[in-house]
């Protein structure tokens, strides 16, 4: 029995001084974080996680702040990820959706910032950071949107000048009424593929349109500036969310 004991004893001590490494490790990271030192933060943090101690989410979560601070946002998205699951609370789980969706937007993929700023707000309605760059997310998709449709039909008419240049060229007495016939089956075809185009995303125009207009009139209510650095057109909160 004393044996066990004495066991114990030195078990709990050993778990003890790996919590205390752990969390000087964070700790020295926060700092180097602070300080813009981001490869020596990331060093730290990882070198806590070797711990597995307690504090592996918070040094996960650091982790994953430093990674996107140094520009590697499919690393930080990927991390902020795998967090989601093991998130103590719906406010920090907000964060994580948050953090997320600044990474997409700085890819420019708005439709899935879109998304991720939409699960942020369920989680946490209070979070008007999250509120305006869901405004901001779904403005920049729908000029995205416009952009793509616009570069389809300017697409579409230089096929169709190339395909009349052609017919005149082989029969030059050829009837224009067969050119608008053709013409106006191209038409056809560019809505059916455009009607394709839409259906790859999520979101389509229409719907794109119906969210903003809805978030608007929320924002005539709600939203007020979050931060002093703020500038029009640039999302808010553009920072990752600490732990």
């Amino acid at each position: 029995m004393k044996y066990w004991m004495i066991f114990l004893l030195l078990g709990g001590m050993a778990f003890g001084l790996k919590a205390q490494n752990a969390a000087r490790s964070i700790a020295d990271g926060n700092e180097a974080y602070r300080n813009n030192e981001f490869e020596k933060a990331a060093t730290l943090y990882r070198k806590s996680l070797e711990q597995q101690s307690l504090f592996s989410f918070q040094a996960r979560y650091n982790l994953a702040n430093t990674l996107y601070k140094s520009g590697d946002f499919s690393g930080a998205r990927e991390m902020y990820s795998s967090l989601l699951s093991d998130s103590p609370n719906n406010e920090t789980q907000s964060r994580l959706y948050h953090n997320i969706g600044n990474t997409l937007m700085l890819e420019k993929n708005y439709e899935q910032a879109a998304a991720a700023y939409a699960n942020a707000l369920k989680l946490n309605p209070s979070d008007e950071d999250s509120r305006y760059n869901l405004s901001y997310a779904l403005k920049m998709l729908k000029q995205q949107q416009q952009q793509q449709q616009q570069q389809n039909k300017d697409q579409n008419k230089d096929q169709n000048k190339d395909q009349n240049k052609d017919q005149d060229k082989q029969d030059p007495n050829k009837d224009k009424q067969d050119r608008n016939k053709n013409q106006d089956q191209q038409d056809g075809n560019d809505k059916q593929q455009n009607n394709k185009n839409q259906g790859k995303n999520e979101l389509s125009p229409e719907q794109t349109e119906k969210m903003l207009k809805a978030l608007q009139n929320k924002e005539k209510q709600t939203l007020r500036e979050v931060h002093s650095g703020k500038k029009n057109g640039t999302p808010a909160g553009s920072n990752v969310k600490d732990w």
